[in-house]
């Protein structure tokens, strides 16, 4: 059976989303797709290279069509509107945040371009360069955080009412943060203002 790239990522890809990142094995590749190991080495050469090129497959889907910021609004929407759809993005397989977090930008192109961009749209309105490499990072990075973090976390629904109990038993302050609707895509936006707050004087 000849396989092409494409025919394998989509494969893989089917398999993080039934059984997320531990269950993407050559092994388990090659039985869904009725081949030896050797057969996808052959079009990857390890495994970095498979999960870069799934990292590269989850990106396009919500950032395929990225272009950069063309000056017409504020930055800071712009900025967001890219984190959140990136966070989309992230959130569409189990582990999407792990097999994204690392991938190299070229390996990944579709990665690079979101640093690109974001770090290019803040010089163009007149931060330095510093200043801009630091919003945009640490943007990133509290995104991966946040979701790699949000995807390893069971919700309250999926928690039976026994261990439920004990929870809010053992961590009564947590418990009743919960009860009141405590939204995970709010705390993900208020933290993302804050780091894309109005620099300090000086910076600009």
């Amino acid at each position: 059976m000849a396989l092409d790239e494409s025919t394998i990522v989509r494969a893989a890809l089917d398999l993080l989303r039934t059984d997320g990142l531990d269950g993407v094995t050559v092994r388990r590749l090659g039985d869904r797709l009725g081949v030896k190991a050797p057969a996808i080495y052959w079009r990857f050469p390890g495994k970095r290279e498979l999960l870069e090129a799934m990292a590269e497959e989850i990106l396009r889907a919500r950032l395929g069509e990225l272009a950069p910021y063309d000056g017409r609004g504020p930055w800071r929407d712009w900025l967001t509107d890219l984190l959140l759809r990136l966070r989309e993005a992230l959130l569409a397989y189990p582990d999407g945040a792990r097999i994204v977090t690392g991938a190299r930008p070229l390996a990944t192109p579709t990665l690079g371009r979101v640093s690109e961009y974001a770090l290019r749209a803040l010089a163009d309105v007149g931060l330095d360069l510093t200043t801009a490499g630091t919003i945009v990072y640490t943007a990133l990075h509290f995104t991966f955080g946040h979701l790699i973090e949000e995807q390893s976390s069971p919700v309250p629904q999926e928690l039976d009412p026994a261990t439920l109990a004990t929870f809010a038993e053992r961590h009564p302050t947590v418990a009743r943060l919960v009860a009141t609707g405590y939204d995970r895509v709010d705390v993900y936006r208020a933290g993302l203002a804050l780091i894309l707050r109005e620099p300090e004087s000086g910076q600009r």
